[in-house]
């Protein structure tokens, strides 16, 4: 069968990419799945924003890092907040410090005029759309030759209103916009597009337009949960031919699984009082903090025994973020605690 000319239709499902340790993220791995593969392959292809939805912790975020790194493209990442303003992926302009030195050259006779370029800072989509003028306003340290491509990030989109995402329309229409130190519009219709990556938790509903506007791929455990985690945590702690360090497993099998029934025994705890579930991202805590607390251990039996020993001890304090019985009240989060914290002093060794 002919492969579409895409890099991520070359991946195969159950791949793991090695994602570089970078100022902003620690290195880590992702697994890629069919789902990802064919959404950004079809995203690519058709120069069309990629929007990633599912509960906090199932990869959303990695996913962008994983398409930089296979592309081997730039990464731009801005995370919303309730209080983000739609320009700021844009670009950004401080006031506050142009008042200040206009004002402290004020009545000195012979100051300079303001350098104007020193206010403004290029937001992600500038960098990505135009980084011919963005590199002009970044500070040195990002003054490097032009990348191959851009992969821009807008994490949590569903923390802001609605302003933010319709403000993107015209953006995805145009593939341009104007910014006012540059006179040139920034981007346009022959101008490289880059590859944005759009995740939301779905706390609140995006305009119906701006759905129209994305490839959406809806992040779901393919398998049954304890099996998707395991997966996820092979590709973390599993054996990775080629990978220094990963000739052997560092964590067992056994480990992976009882750290996995534990979470999905807590998601089903909380699942009917409609409070936030744990998921991958307090998984793969539990299993780092359990291979860094027994990574010295030279004896891989009796490592494991403390591991899951410890799994018990330590699970309710990263898995349960709410009381099962009470959600107002912490003290049933230090009763299950206890209650595991002694099964597990009960067991022998």
């Amino acid at each position: 069968m002919t492969r579409p000319q895409s890099p991520f239709a070359a991946l195969t499902p159950g791949t793991i990419t090695a994602l570089d340790e970078t100022a902003e993220y620690s290195r880590s791995w992702h697994q890629w799945s069919e789902p990802e593969i064919d959404a950004l392959t079809l995203a690519y292809a058709a120069g069309r924003p990629l929007l990633v939805r599912g509960e906090p912790g199932t990869g959303k975020t990695q996913l962008a890092r994983a398409a930089a790194q296979v592309l081997d493209w730039k990464l731009h990442a801005e995370t919303i907040h309730p209080r983000f303003e739609p320009h700021e992926l844009r670009y950004r302009f401080d006031a506050v410090k142009r008042l200040a030195d206009a004002q402290a050259r004020a009545g000195v006779k012979g100051a300079k005029a303001l350098v104007e370029h020193r206010y403004w800072r290029p937001g992600v989509l500038w960098k990505a759309y135009g980084w011919s003028s963005a590199v002009r306003f970044l500070p040195k340290v990002e003054g490097i030759a032009e990348p191959k491509g851009h992969v821009v990030l807008i994490d949590e989109i569903d923390k802001a209103d609605s302003d933010l995402p319709n403000s993107l329309l015209e953006v995805l229409a145009q593939r341009s916009f104007h910014v006012e130190p540059v006179a040139e519009p920034i981007g346009g219709p022959e101008g490289k597009l880059p590859l944005i990556v759009i995740t939301t938790n779905e706390e609140r509903d995006l305009p119906a337009a701006f759905l129209r506007r994305c490839i959406v791929l809806s992040l779901e455990p393919d398998a049954g949960y304890a099996a998707w985690l395991v997966s996820r945590g092979k590709a973390h702690f599993g054996v990775l031919e080629g990978v220094k360090g990963r000739d052997q497993a560092l964590l067992h099998d056994d480990v992976l699984w009882q750290a996995a029934e534990q979470l999905v025994k807590d998601r089903d705890a909380v699942a009917s009082l409609n409070l936030s579930k744990p998921g991958l991202a307090e998984y793969l805590d539990l299993l780092y903090a359990l291979y860094a607390l027994f990574k010295d251990e030279a004896d891989a039996a009796v490592r494991t025994e403390a591991q899951i020993k410890w799994l018990a001890r330590l699970s309710a304090y990263g898995y349960l973020k709410h009381s099962v019985d009470n959600p107002n009240s912490p003290a049933h989060q230090n009763t299950q605690a206890g209650e595991r914290r002694n099964a597990a002093d009960k067991e022998p060794g």
